[in-house]
């Protein structure tokens, strides 16, 4: 009989601690944050890309974002989907998990230059002109294999620089970001340009008073700008 009361004793307590060790587990919630384009978007087989209102349009250093010309012209020699995690002014190809970018159309844009050469990375000379008031001009872009892992956006300007953008707007799934590249200073290379990420959901316009107030020697962007740190 004794033996039986501390079986049943034994059994009672751990049924007890049971029950208050259980919720404990039970209630520990996996917390994920938004990492990469799908993330924000969702999943998707093509997004539009409108051109910024700040922009430079010449062949000198930048040193920062108070310094970059407006209402000029903008030319991408190349725009694809990224994984990379580059920070500043690049003339290298940047990786893409799958396929990318696999059709392009713009509005506004020249006859004199190729559309499709726009997701060509060889074609250095042949894109998208968006000249005039390309606050208009729209971007349309067609993926293969939707945002895949995707971090960013990669921009390519031509000719040294020219015609660099440094601040545009995407909506797919009628969500709409806007993305900048981390630092905007530019080197002596010729025909690059940078990794766009998306800034946080806080930014509503390309004339934000967290960017146009910035000086000449802002060039870098915080990491509280961005959904995610490039």
């Amino acid at each position: 009989m004794k033996k039986a009361i501390i079986v049943a004793i034994v059994f009672t307590s751990w049924e007890l601690n049971a029950q208050v060790v259980l919720p404990t587990f039970q209630g520990v919630q996996a917390i994920s944050s938004v990492t990469d384009l799908v993330g924000i978007f969702g999943d998707a087989s093509s997004f539009t890309y409108m051109a910024n209102n700040r922009w430079t349009h010449s062949n000198n250093a930048v040193t920062g974002w108070g310094n970059i010309q407006q209402n000029k012209n903008h030319f991408i020699s190349y725009i694809n989907l990224t994984t990379s995690s580059e920070a500043g002014y690049i003339n290298t190809q940047e990786s893409t998990n799958g396929n990318g970018i696999t059709g392009i159309s713009a509005t506004q844009s020249s006859s004199s230059y190729t559309v499709s050469g726009a997701i060509v990375y060889s074609s250095t000379n042949q894109g998208i002109w968006m000249s005039s008031n390309t606050n208009t001009s729209v971007v349309t872009a067609t993926m293969s294999g939707g945002w895949g892992t995707n971090r960013g956006i990669q921009i390519r300007s031509w000719a040294g620089g020219y015609h660099k953008c440094v601040l545009v707007k995407v909506t797919a799934n009628s969500i709409t970001r806007y993305f900048a590249p981390k630092n905007i200073t530019k080197s002596s290379s010729a025909n690059g340009g940078y990794v766009f990420y998306p800034l946080n959901d806080t930014f509503t316009s390309f004339t934000d008073s967290r960017l146009t107030s910035l000086g000449n020697s802002d060039a870098v962007l915080p990491d509280s700008y961005f959904e995610y740190a490039p």
